[in-house]
């Protein structure tokens, strides 16, 4: 049994445009945040948060029907505050299709209640899985803007 924080979401849109949300850094800008970097396998993507910090991931994985995203340090821009947290922890996005829609499982391996960011980062993660809805659903999501 896992403490990791998870989500699902059953989502109205196809699997090709779940995928995208996650594949491009157009595509987390769509949910997330502003993002710059490379979504492919070994590229690296950076979140801003405005004057909270960056984010940044290395993607190791990259597939249509999975996603997965290491934490690591942000090069040159300043980290937010729960980047050592998070260190080594990683977002794994599966994509699964579902009659006319799909299933997202969404997994932050690592991210558990020992961590002293575990409630706002729980309060965040909720925040953006409601973005991934909002957009599946209206073509729109709620990123932070910075």
């Amino acid at each position: 049994m896992t403490s990791d924080f998870t989500a699902v979401l059953d989502l109205p849109a196809g699997p090709a445009a779940v995928s995208a949300l996650f594949t491009s850094a157009d595509g987390v800008s769509r949910w997330w945040g502003p993002t710059e970097g490379d979504a492919g396998v070994g590229g690296t993507l950076v979140t801003s948060f405005g004057p909270y910090g960056a984010n940044a991931m290395r993607v190791l994985e990259a597939g249509p029907t999975r996603v997965v995203w290491e934490s690591i340090a942000p090069d040159g821009s300043a980290p937010t505050g729960h980047t050592q947290e998070w260190l080594g922890t990683t977002m794994q996005f599966d994509i699964v299709p579902m009659g006319e829609g799909t299933r997202l499982q969404f997994r932050h391996a690592g991210l558990t209640p020992q961590l002293a960011c575990w409630e706002d980062c729980v309060v965040a993660w909720t925040q953006f899985m409601a973005s991934i809805r909002t957009f599946a659903e209206t073509g729109h999501g709620t990123p932070f803007r910075v």
